[in-house]
């Protein structure tokens, strides 16, 4: 069993939000996410607007809507600050607009890496609409590709956000695996900013059971053996509990067998999670879903669109 070296540390790990616009009210509607976020974290907000090739002839008009979108942001910003406290650490919540010309999702990744973004916040479908699935085309390439933290809010129409805040609660799948810890210094942050309760989950998968047991006992023997499995699936989450807990957050850990997606999706579905924090692969049964297989592509889109229908506000994603 391995032992945590989870850093669980209070970091500020949201230094730089980029929020990618395409000019619909779907992608906009992350705007009131970011501005409260914004407001409680003191982080740096970028709007980045792509223009295609095709829209050249129409730079100023562009230009003008992230400009536009900006500038209200930033009121909004300073409205909010009148009641409530804006600022970490001393630093104040900033909105920047930006404009670069190209294909959507290589310039959100492009941007995002050369400038150093923390997260990039977007939502799960924009211009294009519920086409094929839960997430858009862009979103779906920027969330396979980019080394930068993705932060998906599932939209349920244009326009609608489904979302309520302040965010009570935040769940992180661990397995055991220094990789899906990566996803905790995030979680611990924003739980942090908001006095939220942090949910830690481990699915560990079924024993291997010879069936070569004495049939009368067998009940019983696969009962002893499911339940030392439990014990010791528990066993690391008690570990990283105990180090939330000194730092003074509200945990909940939960631990038990079966198939890791299935699990966490089932879990989702049944409690309240504000927004839900792990890396795209760990150590242990998770799929491999950056991969360029396209059977392992396909697994990803699946499940990582199952659980954006099951959360209540989104999936926060890290690449380890």
């Amino acid at each position: 069993m391995m032992s945590s070296k989870a850093n669980v540390r209070n970091e500020r790990v949201y230094g730089k939000v980029l929020v990618p616009l395409d000019g619909s009210e779907a992608a906009e509607s992350v705007l009131d996410v970011a501005k409260n976020f914004a407001v409680r974290s003191g982080t740096a907000l970028t709007l980045l607007h792509v223009r295609t090739p095709e829209q050249d002839q129409r730079e100023r008009v562009h230009l003008a809507y992230i400009e536009h979108i900006a500038d209200q942001v930033q009121r909004d910003i300073s409205k909010i600050c009148e009641t409530v406290q804006c600022y970490f650490e001393n630093v104040t919540g900033t909105v920047s607009p930006v404009l670069v010309k190209g294909e959507p999702a290589k310039e959100i990744i492009r941007y995002a890496t050369e400038n150093k973004a923390s997260v990039i916040l977007m939502a799960t479908h924009g211009h294009s609409g519920l086409v094929r699935s839960v997430m858009s085309d862009i979103a779906d390439r920027v969330v396979r590709t980019s080394p930068v933290p993705v932060w998906l809010i599932r939209t349920a129409a244009p326009g609608e956000i489904v979302c309520a805040w302040p965010p009570e609660r935040v769940l992180v799948p661990l397995d055991g695996s220094e990789r899906a810890e990566k996803a905790l210094p995030y979680a611990v942050e924003y739980a942090r900013l908001f006095n939220a309760e942090l949910v830690l989950l481990r699915i560990c998968e079924e024993p291997a059971i010879s069936s070569d047991y004495p049939k009368p006992d067998w009940d019983e023997h696969v009962k002893q053996v499911r339940s030392r499995y439990q014990a010791q699936c528990s066993l690391y989450l008690s570990e990283v509990e105990q180090r939330l807990k000194d730092l003074g957050f509200k945990i909940t850990k939960e631990s038990w067998l079966g198939n890791p997606a299935e699990e966490i999706i089932k879990y989702i579905r049944g409690n309240h999670c504000d927004l839900v924090a792990m890396t795209t692969y760990g150590r242990s049964a998770m799929p491999r879903w950056l991969t360029n297989s396209p059977a392992v592509r396909w697994i990803f889109s699946s499940v990582t669109e199952e659980i954006l229908a099951a959360t209540v506000r989104g999936i926060l994603l890290v690449r380890p």
